[in-house]
Parts: structure tokens; C-alpha cells; sequence
């Protein structure tokens, strides 16, 4: 046989735009199984300040026969196994909501996720359409250990009314939090005690890259299908992204070191503002809300998070002045852009996410 032939077939990624109902399920394709060497992977690249985290002893003394996987692992997890046949045909991942971790989840289990679109919207110019989608992941047990919300911006969708009316409204609980926190009662813990009140500003010290090998490393892990985020035969270096879970989950990370050892954090709401490349320094800084007393021993803190890049946070910022209304509201990315043009310019274009969390505090 002689001759040529031409590229004839093409796999399509994402979610069809042409089938979307408002209560449609989008099982993903990927079941993956968590050994302790990729824990162990994630804890070399991830600070963890959190005690069943990062300890197979305390986790005996709340009664689970093993340390969880990690916080931010299973966020990257849930977000991750909905990219190939949801996510990819998306143009931009505005938001997460209420990330919580549900119930423990340990090295050796297996998990899979459900995505269930909860609502379209045009997008404020119309040419676009928002989607809000839960996301919900489970272990080989059908048990849910993790969920979020995501908002997505995604080419405009015209919606398929078909079964719509009649879409189950689903929920899940989360009792996670009342379990730790009876499992914990009476139990001594250590810890280096400093008290934090509503209006303090820290600067956190830890400044960490994530590097190119780890970057692929992670992509490949995830099952990550976008090129942005690997393809450096497509992208120049200074253009291959950092996946959004990733910069978030470091945020976090860095930021909960200064608060000691906490117990199940939780993020309320969190949106990226300008991208983070492979290779960029990660750093952080911390506006508290809030504390609360839980039961005698445990307040819950609430904190306001900014992530930062290419800042060494602690020596450039320590005289900085930073804008009141950084800490008040914030709706998008534009408004962060918006204040640090008028009010702090060196920041602007430094800021890379904003995080309003949570966690359980000992504190006494």
C-alpha cells in the first residue's frame, strides 16, 4: 500500500456543551489509587500543619488507623478527576466554594468522582456562561470524602431542557468536624501557643517554588489534559501554569504553619488572580477575621489569605501599608487588580489568590 493518509480523528475533552441539564452527573473516567509513596510526595512538596495529617500516633489516639491524606491532596483530587470530561473544554476557573473534607481518607484507598452541574448562567456580557458544579469524591466504599463547588466560565451554553425539571436536588452532610472534635475532647495536646485577635496581619516567612519536575510531575499524577500546565514543546517555560489546585494548596500551606497545629481546614471561598508559571516563588501573607471559641481547649480561626508570587514576604513587606478594603468583600479578581492600582501599586500583578478559610485551633 502506498500513499499518504491525514489526520483523520480527534478525541474531544470536556464537557459537551450541546448536552448540559441543570442536575446532569458527569462520573469521571479515572478511579486512582493513593498509595503512602505519593503521601510521602505530596508532604516533600506541601507545608502541613495539621495533626492527623502528619502523624500515624495522633491519628491512634482519635481512634483512625492511620494519618488522612492530606487537606489539600484530595482538594487537588477532586478538582483533577473532572478535567478531562468536564473541566477541559472550559475558558477559565473563577472560583471554589466550601471545600470540605468530609470524611478520612487513607493511603490505599481508591476514590472517583461524580461532578453535578447545579447552574448556568449568562456571564455579565452575555457571550459567556458561568457554571456552578459540585463535586464529590469517593472512596472504594462509596463513602463521600470530599466535595466542593467550582465555578467555571465556559463558551456560551444554550441549556438542554431535557430532564432538567425533574433533577434531584442532592445533598451531602458534614458531620466530619463534630466527629474530630468529640474524638479530641480530653485528649493533651502540645503545642506552641500564640494568640491571634480579629484585624492581625502576618506575614508568613516561607517562600517556596514549584518547580518544573514537580509541576510535571503532579500534572501527569492528576491526569491533568490541558497543555498549558506541560506541553513545553507548545509553551515557551516563563508559560507553562501552575494548576490552580496546586498554588491554592501551597497558599494554604504556608500560611498554616504560622498558626501552629490545626485540625480540618476548610476553605469557604477562594479565586486566583493572576497565573503562577513554573518555577515562580510561592509566598503568603494573613489577615485574621476571626476567632471563635469551639469547647474549652479549641477556637476555630478565620483567615483571609493572599498568595503571593516572585515576593520574599517577610523582608519586602515588613514596612509595607496595605489597603483596609483588601480585607473587606472582594468579588473577583478584578476588584484585588483594581485596588492595588490605586492604593499599592507595587503588589499589582503580585497577588495570585485570595483565600478566605478555616480551621480547628488548640489553644491552651
Amino acid at each position: 500500500m502506498q500513499g499518504f493518509i491525514k489526520p483523520n480523528r480527534k478525541v474531544n475533552y470536556g464537557l459537551d456543551l450541546n448536552q448540559v441539564t441543570i442536575g446532569k452527573e458527569i462520573v469521571s473516567h479515572f478511579n486512582i489509587t493513593v498509595d503512602e509513596s505519593v503521601h510521602s510526595l505530596w508532604s516533600g512538596l506541601m507545608p502541613t500543619s495539621s495533626y492527623p495529617e502528619n502523624s500515624r500516633e495522633f491519628a491512634g489516639i482519635l481512634g483512625f488507623h492511620d494519618m488522612f491524606l492530606p487537606y489539600g491532596f484530595l482538594l487537588n483530587l477532586t478538582l483533577s478527576l473532572s478535567v478531562e470530561n468536564f473541566a477541559h473544554s472550559s475558558l477559565l476557573h473563577l472560583e471554589i466554594r466550601n471545600a470540605l473534607y468530609l470524611n478520612p481518607a487513607f493511603a490505599g484507598d481508591t476514590f472517583s468522582c461524580i461532578i453535578r452541574i447545579k447552574s448556568v448562567d449568562d456571564a455579565s456580557n452575555g457571550q459567556y456562561s458561568v457554571v456552578v458544579s459540585e463535586h464529590v469524591l469517593s472512596n472504594q466504599k462509596g463513602e463521600a470524602v470530599f466535595s466542593l463547588e467550582r465555578v467555571t466560565l465556559f463558551p456560551k451554553i444554550v441549556l438542554n431542557e431535557t430532564g432538567a425539571s425533574n433533577a434531584e436536588t442532592k445533598h451531602v452532610n458534614h458531620h466530619f468536624k463534630e466527629k474530630i472534635l468529640a474524638r479530641v475532647r480530653g485528649i493533651s495536646i502540645e503545642n506552641v501557643i500564640d494568640d491571634f485577635n480579629s484585624g492581625d496581619l502576618l506575614l508568613h516567612p516561607f517562600v517556596r517554588p514549584v518547580g518544573k519536575s514537580e509541576n510535571l510531575f503532579w500534572s501527569t499524577y492528576f491526569k491533568n489534559t490541558h497543555p498549558i500546565h506541560y506541553n513545553y514543546q507548545r509553551y515557551k517555560p516563563g508559560e507553562i501554569i501552575i494548576s490552580g489546585g496546586i498554588v491554592l494548596s501551597m497558599v494554604l500551606g504556608i500560611s498554616g504553619r504560622e498558626f501552629r497545629q490545626l485540625l480540618l481546614p476548610q476553605v469557604e471561598r477562594a479565586f486566583h488572580v493572576v497565573p503562577v508559571v513554573a518555577e515562580d516563588r510561592v509566598g503568603a501573607f494573613s489577615y485574621i477575621n476571626g476567632t471563635t471559641q469551639i469547647m474549652p481547649g479549641f477556637e476555630e480561626i478565620e483567615v483571609r489569605t493572599f498568595g503571593l508570587r516572585n515576593v520574599d514576604t517577610e523582608l519586602e513587606l515588613s514596612e509595607a501599608d496595605f489597603p483596609i478594603e483588601l480585607f473587606n468583600g472582594l468579588d473577583r479578581p478584578a476588584d484585588v487588580e483594581k485596588i492595588l492600582e490605586d492604593k499599592c501599586p507595587a503588589l499589582k500583578g503580585k497577588i495570585c489568590c485570595v483565600a478566605d478559610w478555616k480551621a480547628l485551633r488548640k489553644v491552651e
